[in-house]
This record gives C-alpha cells, structure tokens and sequence, in this order.
C-alpha cells in the first residue's frame, strides 16, 4: 500500500465560543486594546488545519488535524506532500522520522511541529482503519475503558445545568483567570472574587483549577495561591511562558500543596521530557501540536514514571487525544471543554481509526 494523495484544508476558528467572547488573561493582555477579547488579537494561526491521506485503496485513508491556518497548511502541501506521497503510510516512525529531519534546516517547532502532528495522527487513523479497529485498540487499549475527567467552565452559572454525575464525579472544575500581574493589585481582588463565584457552584469536594494561559509570572502566582488556596484550588495552569523551564521549577518548589500543571504549548518531546523533569505536577501536551501520538506516549511514560499526572490538552475534543487516552486509561485525566464540546462526557469512538469521515473533516 502507497499513499497517492495528500489532502490539506483550512477550517476558521470561531470567535463565537466563550473562550474568545469573555476576558481571559493571555500574553497579549498587557496591552490594554488586546485585554478584553482573546479574538481581537489572534490570527489565522487558531485556524484548524485538516488533513487526508489517501491511499491506492479506496476504502483506507487518515484524517489528522492540527492548527496554524494557512502557514501549517503551505508547509504540510508546499514541503512535507512530497515526502508521503508514493512511500508506504505503514512505516510510521520512518515517515515521521523523515518529515521532523526536513524540518530543520529552517525549523524547530511551532509550526513545524503542527504540520508533522497532523500528517502523523492521519497515518495512526489509517493505520488503525487498516487493521479495521479503534485506534485505541491499535495502541493497546479499549475504547470501553472509562476515562477520569475534569471540567473547564466559562463560570459557575454553567455548572447549575448540568447533569449531576458529570459533575460529581468530575476530578476538578477549571475556570480561566480573567486577570493577571498586568492588572495590578486590583486585579488579583477580581480574580480572587471570580473563583470565589466559581465555588459557589462547585460541590464542597471538587476541586478548583485556574487557568492563567501563559500571562502570569512567579511573584503573581505565588500571591494568587496565598489568596486562592482557602477556596480549594487543585492547581495553577500555565502560570508562566512555556519553556521557563527554571521558573517552572522555582514556582513548583514554592507553591505546595497546590500543584503546577503545563506543557500544552511545548512542541517537542525534548522540551516536554525537560518539563517533566521538576518542573509540573501535570502535564498537558497537546497531542495536536506536540508532534503527535508518539511524542505524546513518550512523554505519558516519562510523566508517570515521574508520579505525575498526565491529562491532554483539550482531549474532550480532539478524538485522537481521546483514543490516546482510553489506550493510556487509568493513568490520564481528560479535559472537557463545557460549551465548546457541548454537555456530555466524550468517549472514543468504536468506529474503525478515529471514526472521523472525509466529509466530517469537510473533504469533497
């Protein structure tokens, strides 16, 4: 089997969900006309990027996704077609290997790191559609597995409506931080007054995430957890830019008992096997960005051989992550985006790969 056709499209993100309508700290928030609106300021890099492999047979194909817009979809149609097309998609770790090689010379992440995530996790779907099995059956797993999950909410409102059993067995609910150091000390107060809304609706034995998106920094951190810790806060998410590798480690000595929990914004299984080594106590690669399902289940293994906590990026809605995930069951944490995903818990899907369709990934 060859792979004779390589597929890539774009799909615009929406500035319609509550992650890009309320306030959110982020990095751009220290410029005031940036603050309010995480849509005001982010580019076609949050397009989702979409990719189909087809083969000289018919009835197997792959579908991956990642992000980076247009210039994911340049480098995956421009440079990395060439490598895939006419070579044996069976060979995984050869053509992977092949694509992170051609990527260097001008390339070391981000972007890159998208594009061979989504060719890659297409060649795990078709894999798997080619043995006709879940992909979590092809890692090694069941999709009948059940999955521990956590809840990532816009505000406790939400929380009212929803079905008792998610959120009673949900390990944590998870809340954006709307403000960070750049807000001064009027600020923290806020943040201190939102979570406090947050647990209002929370039942009195789940415990609170906080979600600061790369915006803070350690004085600030520590400041919030002072403040936070009463409320029953779990951990602080991605408090600091990504590969302050020396702040993470700094921040985790000093913040016990609440954990730090990152990575999601790490592309590389180096960066990622750094990050486990004293730097979090949960780990959050983004199987869509990170290089895909290998470097994922390396850095799972390196996480747990640690004693930490492994728990996906946005795995509630990327299917590939939830695969992954069942195949990892017990020992991983799947995050569900409430509002984004919509109100039931995901699971994999018992369909052969990934049981997403061409036409669902919105080829003709």
């Amino acid at each position: 089997m060859i792979v004779t056709e390589v597929l890539v499209r774009t799909q615009p993100y929406s500035t319609e969900t509550w992650l890009d309508r309320q306030r959110i700290s982020t990095p751009m928030s220290r410029f005031p006309e940036f603050a309010e609106r995480r849509s005001s300021w982010r580019g076609p890099g949050a397009d989702l990027v979409w990719v189909l492999l087809r083969t000289d047979d018919p009835d197997v194909f792959g579908v991956g996704q990642s992000r980076g817009g247009a210039v994911t979809a340049a480098l995956i149609a421009e440079h990395l077609r060439a490598l895939v097309v006419g070579r044996d998609p069976g060979e995984i770790g050869l053509r992977v290997a092949q694509l992170r090689a051609a990527t260097q010379p001008y390339a070391d992440g981000g972007i890159a790191a998208m594009g061979v995530s989504a060719v890659e996790l297409a060649l795990w779907d078709l894999h798997a559609r080619r043995l006709d099995v879940p992909l979590t059956v092809a890692l090694g797993g069941s999709v009948a597995t059940p999955l521990r999950h956590y809840l990532t909410v816009p505000g406790g409102l939400l929380i009212d409506s929803l079905d008792a059993e998610m959120v009673a067995t949900a390990e944590a609910v998870k809340v954006p931080a709307a403000w960070g150091p750049h807000d001064g000390v009027a600020g923290l107060d806020r943040l201190v007054a939102d979570v406090e809304a947050v647990r209002a609706h929370v039942p009195a034995d789940t415990p609170i995430a906080v979600d600061a998106f790369m915006s803070w920094d350690i004085s600030f951190t520590l400041r919030a957890i002072e403040r936070l810790h009463h409320l029953g806060i779990a951990w602080i998410e991605e408090p600091l830019p990504p590969r302050d590798f020396e702040g993470y480690a700094e921040l985790r000595r000093s913040a016990q008992p609440v954990r730090i929990a990152g990575g999601e914004h790490l592309f590389s299984l180096a960066d990622l096997r750094r990050f486990v080594e004293g730097c979090a106590d949960i780990v959050q690669m983004d199987v869509t960005w990170c290089g895909g399902i290998g470097v994922s289940t390396a850095a799972a293994r390196l996480a747990a051989d640690a004693g930490l906590v492994v728990a996906p990026h946005a795995a509630g809605n990327q299917p590939w992550a939830l695969h992954l995930a069942a195949a990892l069951a017990p020992d991983v944490l799947v995050e569900v985006l409430l509002g984004v995903d919509g109100a039931d818990l995901p699971a994999p899907s018992d369909a052969p790969g990934v049981g997403i369709t061409p036409q669902a990934a919105g080829f003709a």
